[in-house]
Protein backbone atom coordinates (compact mmCIF):
# COMPACT_ATOMS: atom_id res chain seq x y z
CA UNK A 1 0.00 0.00 0.00
CA UNK A 2 1.29 3.35 -0.58
CA UNK A 3 2.19 6.02 1.93
CA UNK A 4 -1.28 7.97 1.05
CA UNK A 5 -3.17 4.84 1.03
CA UNK A 6 -5.97 3.42 -0.75
CA UNK A 7 -8.37 4.58 1.69
CA UNK A 8 -9.98 8.00 2.69
CA UNK A 9 -6.40 9.28 3.65
CA UNK A 10 -5.24 9.06 -0.49
CA UNK A 11 -7.77 11.48 -1.07
CA UNK A 12 -5.53 14.01 0.66
CA UNK A 13 -3.38 13.60 -1.67
CA UNK A 14 -4.02 16.25 -4.30
CA UNK A 15 -0.49 17.86 -4.60
CA UNK A 16 0.38 20.95 -6.45
CA UNK A 17 0.05 22.05 -9.87
CA UNK A 18 2.30 25.27 -10.59
CA UNK A 19 1.23 27.53 -13.30
CA UNK A 20 3.01 29.60 -16.52
CA UNK A 21 0.97 30.51 -18.99
CA UNK A 22 2.40 32.06 -21.83
CA UNK A 23 -0.10 32.88 -25.30
CA UNK A 24 0.33 34.61 -28.88
CA UNK A 25 1.17 37.91 -28.11
CA UNK A 26 0.65 37.46 -24.03
CA UNK A 27 1.81 39.91 -21.91
CA UNK A 28 3.60 39.14 -18.34
CA UNK A 29 2.42 36.26 -16.70
CA UNK A 30 0.09 36.83 -13.59
CA UNK A 31 -0.36 34.13 -10.92
CA UNK A 32 -2.10 34.01 -7.87
CA UNK A 33 -3.38 30.96 -5.19
CA UNK A 34 -6.72 30.44 -4.22
CA UNK A 35 -7.91 28.04 -1.35
CA UNK A 36 -10.65 25.77 -2.60
CA UNK A 37 -12.36 23.74 -0.08
CA UNK A 38 -13.22 20.35 -1.83
CA UNK A 39 -15.17 17.35 -1.00
CA UNK A 40 -13.42 14.56 -2.57
CA UNK A 41 -15.15 10.95 -3.00
CA UNK A 42 -13.05 8.09 -3.37
CA UNK A 43 -13.08 3.95 -2.64
CA UNK A 44 -16.60 4.41 -1.29
CA UNK A 45 -15.71 7.01 1.33
CA UNK A 46 -15.77 11.16 1.13
CA UNK A 47 -13.43 13.57 2.92
CA UNK A 48 -13.28 17.11 2.88
CA UNK A 49 -9.91 18.85 2.09
CA UNK A 50 -8.65 22.36 1.13
CA UNK A 51 -6.18 22.89 -1.59
CA UNK A 52 -4.16 25.60 -2.49
CA UNK A 53 -4.43 26.34 -6.45
CA UNK A 54 -2.36 28.41 -8.38
CA UNK A 55 -3.17 29.33 -11.93
CA UNK A 56 -1.21 31.25 -13.68
CA UNK A 57 -2.09 33.23 -17.32
CA UNK A 58 -0.56 36.31 -18.82
CA UNK A 59 -1.62 39.80 -17.75
CA UNK A 60 -2.48 40.89 -20.95
CA UNK A 61 -3.71 39.63 -24.74
CA UNK A 62 -5.07 40.25 -27.50
CA UNK A 63 -8.60 39.03 -28.86
CA UNK A 64 -8.07 36.11 -31.10
CA UNK A 65 -5.33 34.87 -29.17
CA UNK A 66 -4.94 31.72 -27.16
CA UNK A 67 -2.98 31.35 -24.16
CA UNK A 68 -1.67 28.12 -22.75
CA UNK A 69 -2.47 27.99 -19.13
CA UNK A 70 -0.80 25.97 -16.29
CA UNK A 71 -1.99 25.32 -12.61
CA UNK A 72 -0.38 23.86 -9.54
CA UNK A 73 -2.19 22.55 -6.59
CA UNK A 74 -0.74 22.22 -3.33
CA UNK A 75 -2.40 19.88 -0.43
CA UNK A 76 -2.75 21.57 3.17
CA UNK A 77 -1.86 17.91 4.69
CA UNK A 78 1.58 16.27 4.56
CA UNK A 79 2.02 12.99 3.39
CA UNK A 80 2.11 9.49 6.13
CA UNK A 81 4.80 8.01 3.67
CA UNK A 82 6.92 8.51 0.84
CA UNK A 83 4.99 8.58 -2.31
CA UNK A 84 7.31 7.59 -5.47
CA UNK A 85 8.12 9.77 -8.50
CA UNK A 86 5.26 10.02 -11.11
CA UNK A 87 2.97 7.61 -9.07
CA UNK A 88 0.21 10.46 -8.76
CA UNK A 89 -2.01 12.19 -11.67
CA UNK A 90 -4.70 14.49 -11.94
CA UNK A 91 -6.52 17.00 -13.88
CA UNK A 92 -8.15 19.81 -13.32
CA UNK A 93 -11.41 21.80 -14.80
CA UNK A 94 -10.80 25.63 -14.83
CA UNK A 95 -14.07 27.66 -15.23
CA UNK A 96 -13.41 30.38 -17.33
CA UNK A 97 -15.70 33.58 -16.50
CA UNK A 98 -15.85 37.35 -16.88
CA UNK A 99 -15.53 38.80 -20.89
CA UNK A 100 -14.87 34.43 -21.37
CA UNK A 101 -16.91 31.68 -20.83
CA UNK A 102 -16.78 28.00 -20.63
CA UNK A 103 -14.58 25.52 -19.13
CA UNK A 104 -11.22 23.93 -19.97
CA UNK A 105 -9.57 20.72 -18.59
CA UNK A 106 -5.53 21.47 -17.20
CA UNK A 107 -4.31 17.82 -18.22
CA UNK A 108 -1.10 16.28 -17.06
CA UNK A 109 -0.79 16.99 -13.70
CA UNK A 110 1.77 14.26 -11.44
CA UNK A 111 4.18 14.60 -8.97
CA UNK A 112 7.33 14.62 -11.13
CA UNK A 113 9.42 13.71 -7.91
CA UNK A 114 9.47 11.46 -4.89
CA UNK A 115 7.55 12.81 -2.37
CA UNK A 116 9.22 11.97 1.23
CA UNK A 117 6.71 11.11 3.98
CA UNK A 118 5.99 14.14 6.00
CA UNK A 119 5.91 16.51 3.51
CA UNK A 120 2.84 18.74 1.16
CA UNK A 121 2.33 17.12 -2.02
CA UNK A 122 2.47 19.16 -4.61
CA UNK A 123 1.51 18.06 -8.27
CA UNK A 124 2.86 19.63 -11.41
CA UNK A 125 3.14 20.23 -15.00
CA UNK A 126 -0.69 20.99 -15.98
CA UNK A 127 -1.93 22.47 -18.86
CA UNK A 128 -4.77 23.59 -20.55
CA UNK A 129 -5.28 26.10 -24.23
CA UNK A 130 -7.73 28.85 -23.34
CA UNK A 131 -8.90 30.78 -26.92
CA UNK A 132 -9.66 34.18 -25.94
CA UNK A 133 -12.49 35.87 -28.27
CA UNK A 134 -13.90 38.85 -26.70
CA UNK A 135 -12.29 41.88 -25.20
CA UNK A 136 -12.48 43.03 -21.36
CA UNK A 137 -11.18 41.04 -18.09
CA UNK A 138 -11.27 37.22 -18.75
CA UNK A 139 -10.86 35.21 -15.14
CA UNK A 140 -9.27 31.82 -14.70
CA UNK A 141 -11.24 29.84 -11.20
CA UNK A 142 -10.65 26.21 -9.98
CA UNK A 143 -13.44 23.84 -10.73
CA UNK A 144 -13.35 19.78 -10.48
CA UNK A 145 -10.43 17.92 -9.68
CA UNK A 146 -9.92 14.35 -10.75
CA UNK A 147 -7.04 12.83 -8.74
CA UNK A 148 -5.70 9.23 -9.75
CA UNK A 149 -3.17 7.65 -6.96
CA UNK A 150 -2.38 4.44 -8.42
CA UNK A 151 -5.76 2.78 -9.39
CA UNK A 152 -7.65 4.74 -6.79
CA UNK A 153 -9.39 7.47 -8.04
CA UNK A 154 -10.49 10.78 -6.12
CA UNK A 155 -13.44 12.56 -7.86
CA UNK A 156 -13.73 16.38 -6.08
CA UNK A 157 -15.83 19.17 -5.86
CA UNK A 158 -15.93 22.94 -4.92
CA UNK A 159 -17.63 23.50 -1.71
CA UNK A 160 -19.44 27.00 -2.00
CA UNK A 161 -17.83 29.58 -4.18
CA UNK A 162 -14.88 29.80 -5.62
CA UNK A 163 -12.66 33.52 -6.43
CA UNK A 164 -10.76 33.58 -9.24
CA UNK A 165 -6.96 32.72 -9.34
CA UNK A 166 -6.09 34.63 -12.26
CA UNK A 167 -7.05 37.20 -14.59
CA UNK A 168 -6.14 38.45 -18.25
CA UNK A 169 -7.00 41.75 -19.83
CA UNK A 170 -8.07 40.71 -23.08
CA UNK A 171 -7.35 43.97 -25.84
Amino acid sequence: MRAIGRTAAGLTMTGAVLGLVTGIGAGTAMADTVSTTYSCAAGGQTLEVTEKITITAPATANTGDTVTLQVAVEHGTKTTGTVPAKSVTAQMVVAVGGAGSGAVTATGLTNPEEIPQGTVPVLSGGTAQVSLSAPGDVTFTPSELTVDNGGLKATCSPIGSVAAAATTHVS
